[in-house]
């Protein structure tokens, strides 16, 4: 059954099944002459050797003797450094080919256990200095007389200065399509003519557009390590990217070969996770010559294995190496750390001035409040001016009232007192014994307690009036002292 294959830039789904799984990506290079980036010469899209006239990106010449660039897509690289057949070089396949040569481990023995050069006890210290150069990694151990001497390398199962340590698994996915180019520039020659690149990369994708997300310099000298990933709009509107081994595959055909060279990419990878089957053959193969009982007792005290997997440095310079990255790693840490310092120390400030914005905030909303209740307090003492505040007080003013309608009525205390102060005044009595006016005992009695009672009812009016003419003047008091 065909499956459907999105075709990455041609905007189509067909439902032919194709030879090459993943994204396709449109043919905008064709086999017309063109005009190569930042004034190189044009290049076809077939793949020639480059001479010594052709142009380049950065306006210099290519000599055959440069070393060609490399493409990578495959996933089933070896991983930290792990030997691959072939990879002798041009002595070793000599030497193998040679009749009667011997196996190199044999020959390396041979030449640390039983040289036979001299054939007398020269051949012992022959012997110890072989071992010497073993143990160190580097030299000639001659063994036999008219055979070629054994090129002693750290990688020799001999080499004592060896150790191994731990590296973090990349943690890339295929579906970030993140690919990783090595461009033979350093990153001051290449910074400027970052534009002009990457026009030259979507000229290879067509309508796909290449983005550059990182870019910084190797640990090679003038090389310069970017890092890019290619996508597309859809009909949609969103974004959608290639995976990182169709995009090295796209990259590795030979139609781009000469505009790669051009560019001076030395290689191109794509970054994605290990499979387990990789990092299982890779564990249970000792690395670089290392003793398996060493790299065993590796593996069994990795810290994490589901984090770390064990990696052998040999040799000085890898060492220096290492602990050179290590002290980068550091002071890009110390930085970071210095960075998130000075920002804590700022956000304190910040802090600190915050707390006295809102310190200042709440003094302010608290004098605010007491000059709106003043106001408050004394638009209600105007607008209640003449009514009475509560029920108690509206009694007391119903209960006077009703007292002095009694008091004025004629018939009533005050009518009869009127007339007692007119007789009082026409007959006075007589200061030599005359007749006096009184009243009955019993009414008088009665005249009297009334009249206490009025005169205590009288006081308590009075009280209270006071009472209410101390809070008004309080009142106009504060207004009058209001800002």
């Amino acid at each position: 059954m065909a499956t459907p294959n999105l075709s990455f830039g041609a905007g189509s789904m067909t439902g032919t099944a194709q030879t090459a799984p993943g994204f396709l990506f449109g043919n905008p290079v064709t086999a017309q002459p063109s005009t190569a980036a930042f004034g190189a010469t044009p290049f076809s899209t077939n793949p020639a050797p480059v001479s010594s006239g052709t142009g380049s990106l950065f306006g210099t010449t290519t000599t055959p003797a440069q070393k060609p660039f490399l493409i990578a897509p495959q996933t089933n690289f070896a991983p930290f450094g792990k030997s691959t057949p072939g990879a002798q070089g041009p002595d070793a396949t000599q030497q193998q080919g040679m009749a009667g040569q011997p196996d190199p481990s044999l020959a390396l023995h041979l030449a640390i256990c039983t040289p036979s050069y001299f054939n007398n006890e020269n051949d012992e210290v022959l012997r110890k200095w072989n071992q010497l150069q073993a143990f160190w990694g580097a030299g000639k151990g001659y063994y036999a007389p008219n055979m070629p001497p054994v090129e002693f390398t750290p990688e020799n199962p001999y080499c004592r200065f060896k150790v191994v340590c731990y590296a973090r698994i990349p943690s890339y996915h295929n579906e970030d399509g993140i690919v990783q180019i090595v461009i033979g520039k350093s990153l001051a020659d290449l910074k400027p003519l970052e534009q002009n690149f990457v026009s030259t990369l979507n000229g290879i994708f067509g309508v796909a557009e290449v983005v550059i997300s990182e870019m910084f310099a190797a640990e090679l000298p003038d090389r310069t390590n970017i890092r890019l990933y290619v996508q597309q709009t859809l009909a949609n509107g969103e974004k959608e990217r290639a995976t990182a081994t169709d995009v090295a595959r796209h990259m590795s055909q030979p139609t781009y070969t000469q505009t790669l060279k051009n560019l001076f990419v030395l290689e191109v990878l794509p970054l994605v996770n290990l499979t387990e089957a990789q990092l299982k053959e890779y564990l249970d193969t000792p690395q670089r010559g290392i003793d398996p009982a060493l790299w065993e007792q590796g593996k069994r005290e990795n810290p994490d294995p589901q984090k770390f997997l064990p990696v052998v440095k040999v040799g000085f310079q890898e060492l220096q190496k290492q602990f050179n990255l290590q002290e980068d790693h550091a002071k890009k840490l110390q930085a970071s750390m210095n960075n998130i310092m000075d920002e804590i120390t700022q956000l304190r400030h910040k802090q600190t001035m915050m707390k006295a914005a809102i310190q200042d905030a709440k003094w302010k909303q608290a004098n605010l409040t007491r000059r709106v209740l003043k106001l408050v307090s004394a638009q209600e003492v105007e607008r209640k001016r003449g009514v009475p505040l509560d029920q108690t007080e509206e009694q007391i003013r119903m209960r006077l009232e009703d007292l002095y309608m009694q008091l004025m009525q004629p018939t009533q205390y005050r009518g009869c007192l009127n007339e007692l102060m007119a007789q009082m005044c026409v007959k006075p009595a007589s200061s030599q014994g005359g007749p006096r006016y009184g009243l009955v005992g019993d009414m008088e009695r009665e005249v009297s307690q009334y009249m206490a009672w009025q005169h205590d009812a009288l006081q308590a009016v009075v009280g209270v009036l006071k009472e209410d003419l101390t809070v008004v003047d309080s009142m106009m008091e504060e207004i009058q002292c209001k800002p």
